[in-house]
């Protein structure tokens, strides 16, 4: 309910009427981690590390602000394998944008994320950490016009202190996902 409250007016009052297929999607992905702040760019300014990440996504449309921008509510289960050997949850509301003229999608999700155990990666890598943190996901989608209901998905799964939000200044993680949604 404090999600909703947060929530413009033209998306409160808005009946859904989303894009493509429907208001539901779920998505499969997989991660890779790195040593890197969300600044740096894996693989080029920051190394990958031994610590990857398997998720399913269930997300659900939940109001329009315009013709173009969907609100979203997610909700993420991972488990983390390699390095880090723990479960993950995640709890987001996203804004997603659609271009008329392109078949896919770019979106921004903050929220909250709950670690099972102290992550190792983020421990090593940026401590002191916590098992809650913020959640950050940035998101592009791909889709064919054919079929917009089948999407291929590159994320940034980041969790973080959010500047001292969540009573540290350091502790947080980034991950490289790769992933496959279907809209239902």
């Amino acid at each position: 309910m404090l999600l909703w409250a947060g929530l413009p007016a033209s998306a409160q009052t808005q009946e859904i009427s989303p894009v493509g297929p429907g208001p539901w999607a779920v998505t499969f992905w997989g991660a890779w981690g790195t040593d890197g702040n969300i600044e740096d760019l894996p693989g080029i300014t920051s190394d990958f590390e031994k610590s990857w990440l398997a998720g399913i996504g269930l997300t659900r449309e939940i109001g329009r602000t315009g013709e173009d921008f969907a609100w979203e509510v997610e909700a993420i289960a991972v488990r983390h394998f390699g390095e880090q050997r723990h479960w993950e949850g995640d709890l987001s509301l996203g804004l997603r944008w659609r271009d008329p003229f392109w078949p896919g999608s770019f979106a921004i999700h903050s929220g909250v994320s709950l670690a099972s155990r102290l992550p190792v990666l983020e421990e090593r890598v940026d401590p002191p950490t916590r098992n809650f943190l913020h959640f950050l996901g940035i998101e592009w989608a791909f889709a064919a016009r054919a079929n917009p209901s089948r999407e291929l998905v590159l994320r940034l799964h980041h969790r973080s202190a959010a500047y001292g939000l969540y009573g540290t200044d350091d502790g947080g993680s980034n991950f490289v996902a790769l992933g496959y949604r279907s809209r239902f």
